[in-house]
């Protein structure tokens, strides 16, 4: 896309859109939070996960757990993820009253593959240690770019990889202590359409549309924390 604008315009459209984009909205993390990290739950949907302690997937939900089996384990699992989403416009209207553009564009849920590994051992009656590698936040939503609701979301993407060494200790035949350290990588990507025809014709910049002179807004970020 390619816009023109008269000179003594670009000032004031510069700062327009630069304040436009600081305005986003907000991202809820639990919205990506996957239960999934371990087979052993799958059968009771992960309820209980916590007390269960079956086998070295305990790491994830309670690492007091390690302290119930016994030697060495390792366990090893991928989840394939098959989320569908389904949008339905009844009517949406732009903010000049006209009906949005685009079409509902289907099924915007992406599937992925989410690995785990864990391992654990009893150093002791006592003492056990162990460490996992999971990816408790992942998932994406891609839409085309010119979809009816391009203005709030096109791609949402966030992809996690957590390594969690763990220890455990067992005071009691009642009672054992677990802790653990996260070192947790994300990296995520959101992107939306920017309508510069409604922005530009607000000024009275010629040849920009409402809905006509769409840009992209992508914002890429990562970190370990």
């Amino acid at each position: 896309m390619k816009i023109h604008i008269l000179s003594q315009w670009k000032g004031i459209f510069f700062i327009i859109v630069c304040m436009s984009l600081m305005f986003g909205g907000a991202a809820f993390g639990a919205g990506f939070a996957l239960i999934e990290q371990g087979v052993s739950g799958l059968g009771n949907a992960y309820a209980g996960g916590a007390a269960g302690a079956d086998d070295a997937s305990t790491i994830f939900f309670n690492p007091a757990g390690m302290t119930r089996l016994q030697g060495h384990q390792i366990i090893l699992a991928s989840h394939l993820i098959m989320p569908y989403a389904n949008f339905e416009n009844k009517g949406s209207t732009h903010v000049t009253g006209a009906p949005l553009r685009g079409d509902d564009d289907g099924n915007a849920a992406d599937a992925r593959v989410i690995p785990n590994l864990y391992y654990s051992r009893k150093v002791s009656d006592r003492f056990s240690v162990g460490i996992g590698i999971n990816a408790p936040f992942g998932l994406a939503t891609v839409y085309s770019k010119d979809w009816v609701g391009r203005y709030h979301a096109v791609k949402s993407d966030l992809t996690s990889i957590n390594i969690n060494p763990s220890l455990a200790y067992k005071v009691t035949d009642q009672l054992s202590i677990g802790a653990g350290f996260s070192a947790q990588y994300v990296k995520a990507e959101l992107s939306s359409a920017v309508d510069f025809g409604t922005i530009g014709a607000s000024f009275g910049i010629p040849g920009l549309i409402p809905q006509h002179n769409d840009g992209l807004f992508d914002l890429e970020g990562d970190s370990w924390g």
